[in-house]
């Protein structure tokens, strides 16, 4: 720990004081990683703080030595296909938010099954969260803060419960414009619930109302079609490990990214496209370092999937009379998004009332 700095050395402090003070399990490798052994001693979470100044990723253009940008994602891809664990990067700049630093306390608890307020969806209801109110919420809640998004919905306690009052705002998931690809998927932008708590089975309510009540939804003034669910979970901090169980499939790692930190002011920023070629010549004059991180998992829900199967079950013998009459014959899993829009258009002109398409 020789080149870690005062700063980094308090912040490991820290971590372990709180670990301690919560009496979760743990023990400590290579000096900056706390393994959780709350599962027979089975490694299945590791807290690993990362001093950013030894972490810079190379740029031999610029005389920079460091770590490759795919350096965190082969650590974070090794220990959950080879391990089965999982890695929480915590970045020093990361700690040294105020913000930041509480979101990654109640990762933490949750991830030691020590979550102080458990919630179920029954609990609650669903209704859409108001602009202001949704970024607060976001940004106290969320590891990355706040996101404009087209909408929002969140999950209020229908009663006073663990000391939150009926009415209160527990969980948040956003949608809005897919920011990356030229696809129309809709986004979940953010997903969040009040640091500390735990609502269970609160993502599959929010989803379920969300597919059961926006078949289309409203991004600026254009009516867009909601046809797939687009999800980046943060590998840094997320292993997505409940993804699958509320219909999204797996479909990449982006195997890295990376944000700039700013050496004399702190500062850390994400990509500044407008600005590349100025950031290029801070780089070149010591005065910034790109920091790489594990990058992000893509997963996508096919809505139109999802609302052929509920047809299929909730109104059987329409579905039945519909496909043989389109000659489908394969199973639903293998059908392709034409034959799925064919069979909802056939609904729609069945003229059923049915909200989800």
């Amino acid at each position: 720990m020789k080149d870690y700095t005062k700063q980094n050395k308090e912040h490991l402090k820290e971590i372990k004081q709180f670990l301690n003070d919560n009496k979760v399990d743990y023990k400590i490798e290579n000096n900056n990683t706390f393994v959780l052994n709350y599962n027979n001693n089975e490694r299945n979470y590791e807290i690993s703080y990362v001093p950013s100044h030894l972490h810079p990723m190379t740029y031999e253009k610029y005389g920079i030595e460091g770590v490759s940008p795919d350096y965190f994602y082969k650590l974070s891809h090794k220990a959950e296909h080879e391990d089965n664990s999982f890695k929480c990067w915590v970045k020093d700049y990361e700690w040294a938010d105020d913000r930041k630093r509480e979101v990654l306390k109640s990762y933490f608890l949750h991830a030691a099954q020590k979550t102080k307020k458990r919630f179920y969806a029954r609990d609650c209801e669903v209704k859409e969260v108001k602009t202001k109110e949704g970024r607060t919420f976001e940004s106290l809640n969320c590891f990355y803060g706040k996101r404009g998004a087209s909408l929002s919905l969140g999950l209020y306690l229908k009663k006073d419960k663990h000391g939150e009052k009926a009415g209160t705002l527990v969980m948040i998931y956003t949608f809005g414009k897919n920011f990356f690809g030229k696809d129309n998927s809709i986004e979940i932008l953010r997903v969040g619930t009040l640091k500390f708590s735990q609502v269970i089975g609160g993502s599959s309510k929010l989803l379920k109302y969300f597919m059961n009540n926006y078949p289309t939804m409203l991004i600026g003034k254009n009516e867009v079609p909601v046809e797939k669910l687009k999800f980046y979970s943060d590998y840094d901090h997320n292993l997505g490990g409940s993804m699958k169980e509320l219909g999204f499939d797996f479909i990449n790692y982006s195997k890295g990214g990376f944000m700039n930190y700013w050496v004399e002011t702190g500062e850390v920023k994400g990509r500044q496209p407008n600005k590349h070629k100025w950031v290029m010549e801070q780089m070149s004059e010591g005065k910034v370092f790109a920091i790489p991180n594990a990058g992000v998992k893509t997963y996508i829900l096919n809505a139109i999937r999802e609302r052929v199967k509920k047809l299929s079950k909730e109104y059987k013998k329409q579905y039945i009379d519909i496909v043989n009459k389109l000659k489908i014959e394969q199973d639903i899993e293998d059908m392709n998004d034409d034959e799925y829009k064919l069979i909802i258009k056939s609904f729609k002109n069945l003229k059923l009332k049915i909200t989800y398409i």
